[in-house]
């Protein structure tokens, strides 16, 4: 009577290692055959890691024919892949040679029926660790690096395979692989962890494709089917089902999309702007490490077709408010192109110096435009009367200052202005000019202003302090003055904001020359600065000033050093420009 072992009764080394260690060999080796460069860089270096081994393995068990489960079975000493398959007959030639010749095998190409391509995935396997590949009644081992010296290993090494006679009849396939150590990680490590995680996604939807079952240690992968893979997501989401593909896309641009093919993961892509996943209806052409589509591929080029449009449908569903920073970049390439110039105009894409958002068709109807880089002297003024200036640190407004200057683009934009210059005839420049009247700064600024001409003071910093209302932390002439502002300060808690403060005096005492405009901050000004902060006196004289308003407060601290506000008789603010 036959007997059909489960894949416990061969997790045990006891199973494997006596019933095939004590059979008689058949006398014959098999070799795994290829050009020897070739055979060297598809065994050794097209792999990764042990998940590619693993995966190879699997998929050989999913195209097996008849094949309805495959059961792994993963663990720091080794990794066990079992199909209930038609299985391989290793008496016969076709079966010797399908298991040893790498690229042999009757998997094409064109096959939609096999998830399989190369025929080249049994290099992987004999790479990461002795390999014993079981069908029927006869084994076939493999020792590549020739590092077992007992039982059925001992005398065999590289690509030279040995068959020996099992004891039991096994209907499928057993996938044995003792890990060679240097090959996988620790045992503790948290990678093993992260192997199951990523052995999961990849047959996520391989049942759906296939009818074939994955168990990985007990618990099966299968994610039900695709057009149901975004119905309980808090995000907008829309599905969509093709000759060529199920398109489950969700707004979730941060995430990537998932690629599938014939439902076995293949990459994630985050060029498309949204989340989800895409399940192809056949194979795709993927390059050869299998984790990329190659270009020319037919089939992906439908696909990607349906799919621009179906993203196109779930943005028209997502406000503009919601809209992040890659969607709007995917959105204004889209516009780019001669063909859908005009797709997205009336959706506020774009940033505002004031972090508003504004349209490309308002950006056109103005008669000049203005450029930021980010938070800039009375650009936020400009704004509030009227004037168009766009914020080019938000990355999809720097997209369109690019494209601006693009010939080969449809999309056009006004004539720019100078925002400095436009702002000063304004009266709304709020450059580098200190506060005259210090008596009409609120209560916080009084007290950042008195605690860091006290600090000056303490840490032996020869300049005299003032404040400013300008977007920059802080900045100095390099010799007589620093001046700091709101920026300055990151927290209003006491220990967050006098910290914040001391390291902004040493960041402008460390400057030699002016700190406006374009501050260098080269090699030279990084040393002294970090000098300064590290200073032990500085550190301890910071301290002693802190405790010291613990101790007394800050009032009497201030009356202490003979810190007093100025009013605008004081220094005239022309210096400063």
């Amino acid at each position: 009577m036959t007997d059909h072992l489960t894949l416990s009764e061969f997790a045990t080394s006891e199973s494997t290692d006596s019933r095939l260690g004590s059979q008689p060999s058949t006398n014959e080796t098999v070799t795994m055959t290829a050009d020897e460069r070739v055979a060297t860089y598809l065994i050794e270096d097209q792999m990764a890691d042990l998940t590619d081994a693993i995966r190879e393995a699997v998929q050989n068990g999913i195209d097996s024919p008849g094949s309805s489960r495959v059961l792994v079975s993963i663990s720091p000493e080794r990794s066990l892949i079992l199909d209930d398959g038609a299985g391989v007959d290793l008496k016969s030639t076709e079966g010797r040679r399908n298991l040893s010749v790498l690229g042999a095998g009757s998997k094409q190409r064109a096959d939609d029926e096999t998830i399989g391509e190369w025929g080249i995935g049994k290099g992987a396997i004999i790479a990461k660790g002795a390999v014993r590949i079981w069908s029927h009644d006869t084994a076939l081992c493999f020792d590549y690096r020739d590092r077992r010296d007992s039982g059925t290993w001992a005398d065999i090494n590289g690509r030279d395979g040995q068959l020996v006679d099992a004891e039991h009849y096994l209907e499928g396939m057993l996938v044995e692989i003792d890990h060679y150590e240097d090959e996988v990680p620790d045992p503790d490590s948290y990678r093993w962890r992260r192997y199951i995680r990523d052995l999961r996604k990849r047959f996520a939807y391989v049942q759906s494709r296939t009818g074939v079952s994955v168990v990985i240690n007990g618990e099966s992968v299968n994610q039900g089917d695709p057009l149901e893979a975004v119905a309980d997501s808090p995000h907008p989401s829309l599905t969509r089902e093709t000759e060529d593909a199920i398109l489950a896309l969700e707004y979730t641009p941060h995430e990537g999309l998932d690629i599938y093919s014939n439902g076995l993961y293949v990459t994630t892509k985050r060029e498309y702007g949204v989340g989800g996943s895409v399940v192809s209806k056949g194979n795709l052409t993927l390059n050869f490490a299998r984790n990329d589509i190659q270009s020319g591929c037919d089939r992906w080029q439908r696909i990607d077709n349906a799919l621009e449009q179906t993203r196109d449908d779930l943005y028209a569903e997502v406000s503009d408010d919601r809209l992040t920073a890659e969607s709007r970049e995917v959105m204004i390439e889209a516009m780019a192109s001669e063909s859908s110039d005009e797709q997205w105009a009336h959706r506020k894409l774009f940033q505002l110096a004031t972090e508003s958002r504004i349209s490309l068709e308002e950006i056109q109807a103005a008669p000049k435009i203005g450029w930021v880089g980010g938070a800039e002297k009375g650009a936020d003024k400009l704004v509030e009367r009227g004037y168009v200036v766009l914020d080019t640190s938000d990355s999809a407004t720097q997209r369109l200052c690019d494209l601006a200057t693009d010939e080969d683009t449809s999309i056009t934009v006004p004539e720019t202005f100078d925002v400095g210059e436009q702002a000063e005839s304004e009266g709304v420049w709020t450059g580098y000019h200190r506060i005259e009247d210090e008596s009409q700064l609120n209560a916080d600024q009084r007290r950042y202003l008195r605690f860091a001409r006290v600090l000056a003071k303490e840490l032996g910093i020869e300049r005299n302090v003032y404040y400013s209302e300008a977007s920059a932390d802080a900045w100095t002439d390099g010799r007589t003055y620093i001046v700091i502002t709101d920026s300055a300060v990151t927290s209003r808690q006491r220990a967050v904001w006098m910290h914040d403060l001391y390291l902004v005096v040493l960041h402008e005492a460390a400057h030699e020359t002016s700190s406006r405009d374009r501050p260098s901050h080269g090699h030279h000004f990084e040393s002294k600065f970090r000098s300064l902060v590290e200073d032990p006196g500085n550190r301890s004289s910071f301290a002693e000033l802190v405790q010291q308003i613990v101790d007394e407060g800050f009032e009497s601290v201030f009356d202490k050093y003979e810190v007093d506000l100025q009013r605008s008789e004081g220094v005239s603010s022309g210096q400063f420009r």
